[in-house]
């Protein structure tokens, strides 16, 4: 018995086409999210010529349902740029060091070794004290990581630019990591925009009640973003220079909003990081900005983006073709829900502690030397929780 999945990719394929051009498939994501459905999303990812999607096209998007101008998003969207910028670029020098020290040592060369690029956003790289997934994954002696990841960036600055493109085809790594898709909803109240104002007359437990607090704007980024990382993957694809590379994502975990702006004062690094950063506005204030003030609710609303996230990337990654087989072979995603376990498991409203992202880190090693089970596509971090604190030792 074929899974849903498959049935779904089929009839997606052999479906007949709806006539919309382009810019009327685009309109539809963005207006009318909840009308766009996969057999719109299969035609508009499917278009050749100058009807293919463009990765301009998607960045218009964002600009859409935010409202935003080019310059606000290219100021926005850049994690080199603003108060972050000075330790970025501080990390990405000791890592760039650290690579190139490994490729001079020809550690390349090493059959046990991997060469791993990576681009995202501070999951990958949190500018300090914090050890984020990268971090853990440089201490590993066999993996060498060429890091460009900058705190604050968004998928549409990644993409656009393309920076990523340049270093695959300089490096010709064995791995492509990429963390990206949580600042472009976090930050400067932006989660406002996808919230709507609690409906009293709802039952606050159910279900019901969260589908309305979500409002279109959050179903036209998660359209975006899912298209963003298809036109991503068929680009990678089309090359033959990267077929045999393998791409892993991530989707966060739970957030957990917090109007705290310290999220502990017993760890006096901790609390000053937390004074100096935007932890609090990032969940908390948009969330009280429409009225949002039940915690329960808060941490629902979260669960239901966080989900949905990780189930673009997982459809993604299981995505079939008519044939049955994969339609991305070389995509994989790392699931990190349920790795924090306890409020006191986050640094901040958004980032965990170091002892989370060794997890995390840990199931990468899984996918980057292929420990996973045959065929599986989605890695748990959650379930080596254990093998994690063993490598780790003392936190």
């Amino acid at each position: 018995m074929e899974n849903s999945q498959t049935a779904k990719s089929i009839y997606s394929f052999n479906n007949l086409s709806t006539g919309m051009n382009k810019k009327d498939l685009l309109d539809l994501m963005v207006k009318n999210p909840t009308e766009f459905t996969q057999e719109h999303f299969m035609e508009l990812v499917g278009k050749k010529g100058d009807e293919a999607i463009t990765f301009e096209d998607l960045r218009d998007n964002i600009r859409r349902i935010y409202d935003m101008n080019e310059a606000s998003l290219h100021k926005e969207s850049d994690g080199n740029h603003g108060s972050l910028a000075w330790f970025n670029r501080r990390k990405q020098k000791k890592r760039y060091n650290k690579f190139y020290h490994r490729i001079k040592a020809d550690q390349r060369f090493n059959l046990n070794s991997k060469t791993v690029v990576a681009e995202g956003d501070s999951w990958f790289c949190y500018p300090l004290y914090v050890k984020d997934i990268n971090d853990w994954l440089q201490e590993n002696k066999a993996i060498n990581l060429y890091s460009m990841a900058s705190a604050g960036d968004w998928m549409a600055n990644m993409i656009y630019e393309g920076k990523y493109i340049e270093q695959l085809s300089l490096i010709e790594p064995d791995v492509f990591l990429i963390s990206a898709g949580g600042n472009d909803f976090c930050g400067s109240l932006r989660l406002s925009y996808m919230l709507n104002k609690p409906e009293m007359h709802i039952n606050h437990d159910t279900e019901l009640h969260i589908e309305k607090l979500i409002n279109d704007r959050f179903h036209a980024f998660i359209w975006t973003l899912k298209t963003q990382y298809w036109v991503l993957f068929e680009g990678l694809k089309a090359s033959h220079k990267f077929e045999d590379m393998l791409v892993i994502t991530q989707g966060y975990d739970y957030a957990l909003p917090n109007p705290k702006k310290v999220q502990s004062w017993s760890n006096p690094i901790q609390a000053v990081i937390n004074l100096l950063s935007n932890t609090g506005n990032w969940l908390s204030e948009p969330l009280l900005l429409k009225g949002v003030s039940d915690e329960a609710t808060q941490q629902a609303a979260m669960r239901y983006f966080i989900d949905k996230v990780n189930e673009m990337f997982i459809e993604l990654a299981e995505f079939k073709d008519a044939d049955g087989s994969y339609r991305f072979p070389n995509v994989f995603h790392i699931d990190c829900r349920n790795v924090a376990e306890r409020p006191d498991d986050w640094f901040d409203e958004i980032h965990l502690k170091s002892k989370g992202y060794r997890i995390i880190a840990q199931a990468y090693e899984e996918v980057i030397f292929r420990k996973q089970k045959k065929n599986e596509k989605v890695v748990k971090a959650a379930d080596l929780r254990l093998v994690a604190f063993a490598s780790m030792g003392a936190i």
